[in-house]
């Protein structure tokens, strides 16, 4: 999988868009936003660490690098973000990770837009009272130098990127200790408060562990529409709470809560469904075409599908052609997210959709009058 990010401007267009943030600053100092600000952004770095350098692999988390791929290419997909980073295992060092805010995320977020910093992994501390998130690199032995606090990481996020709006997500509640620490990271009260506006979330409540990949999935469909509970097109912070204090704990048997900070706008727009414009002729509403969404820039250089049973199999990825699959086939170089995938069953054609995220094989059966494929085991 290669990962990467959409720069989304020429040098000129980059140059355009400064000048046009100067211009928008001055307006605002004058008592209101200028006609000339740019649309604000949405801007997302997400992290996801299945192995640690510095410890025991028994503490390895099978799920978070495809938990984090999967909510990288939802944010991308379906919840209306602009430019999503993904930052897994290795390249997840705690060097990197503030290198990639210092230096690149900061020349790109500006006072108008939203950020958001999800992270899903180990964390310590959270059960008396200094959570911390470890990275790849974090030495046990060494917490206090080589892994940040909340609060730190809090503060690193205000002075570097300087956004209007922030978003906090955290998956870092495990079972399992380090060097006889609970592996129980923050929650949401154990933020400072970010910005004027924020909303901050943790998997799960405090002296609670996660069950792996759950907080993910339903955040993912949350994020996606689910949690729109009026229908308006938007996913706000009391939707997206409201969504996720619900669903998590019916996938968990009540085991797991996720928990949002006390102090945040129920109102703060978090997810945008991206919808087509609407023109006028006289009197008659003509629909304008619809954009095709935005295509995933993190890439699956392999991926095999085999069909069990029925006749005329097919699948069919972003930017890929459809492929005849007798009983089974390869896409090449397709962007991370979802492909379709057909088959004739007594004369009906039966179809599904598959989350293809890494390289492997993906088998595919009928289920329920769909077709649905299990996917490999994260790389």
């Amino acid at each position: 999988m290669r990962i990467g990010v959409r720069t989304g401007l020429t040098s000129a267009a980059a140059g355009l868009a400064l000048a046009t943030a100067a211009l928008g600053t001055v307006a605002l100092g004058s008592g209101g936003a200028s006609a000339q600000d740019p649309e604000p952004k949405r801007i997302a770095l997400v992290i996801g660490l299945s192995s640690y350098a510095r410890l025991p692999a028994e503490l390895g988390i099978d799920t978070a690098r495809n938990d984090a791929a999967r909510v990288a290419a939802a944010l991308e997909q379906s919840a209306g973000f602009d430019q999503v980073r993904l930052l897994t295992d290795a390249s997840a060092t705690l060097d990197n990770v503030q290198s990639v805010l210092r230096e690149q995320v900061s020349k790109e977020v500006t006072y108008r837009d939203l950020f958001l910093f999800y992270f899903v992994g180990h964390g310590v501390g959270g059960d008396y009272g200094e959570p911390r998130l470890l990275f790849y690199d974090t030495d046990p032995d060494a917490l206090e130098t080589t892994s940040l606090t909340a609060m730190d990481l809090g503060a690193q996020l205000q002075k570097w990127v300087p956004a209007s709006r922030y978003m906090v997500i955290t998956d870092a509640a495990h079972e399992g200790t380090l060097n006889g620490l609970a592996l129980l990271g923050p929650t949401g009260n154990d933020w400072p408060v970010i910005g004027q506006k924020s909303f901050i979330l943790s998997s799960a409540a405090p002296r609670q562990a996660v069950r792996p990949g759950i907080f993910a999935k339903s955040f993912i469909e949350g994020m996606s529409g689910d949690a729109d509970s009026n229908g308006d097109g938007v996913v706000t912070g009391s939707e997206l709470n409201g969504f996720l204090v619900v669903s998590v704990p019916n996938a968990t048997n009540g085991a797991q809560l996720p928990t949002v900070q006390g102090k945040y706008d129920p109102n703060l727009e978090l997810a945008r469904k991206r919808v087509a414009p609407v023109a006028t002729t006289g009197t008659a509403v003509v629909a304008a075409p619809v954009a095709p969404a935005p295509v995933s820039d993190i890439r699956v250089d392999k991926a095999k599908f085999v069909f069990n049973g029925g006749g005329s199999p097919k699948v069919q990825c972003v930017q890929a052609p459809v492929t005849a699959c007798d009983p089974s086939c390869y896409v090449w170089d397709v962007p991370a997210g979802p492909c379709k995938v057909s088959m004739t069953v007594e004369g009906r054609e039966l179809t599904g959709d598959v989350e293809v995220l890494y390289r492997g094989a993906y088998s595919c059966g009928v289920y329920r009058d769909t077709v649905q494929c299990s996917s490999p085991p994260p790389p």
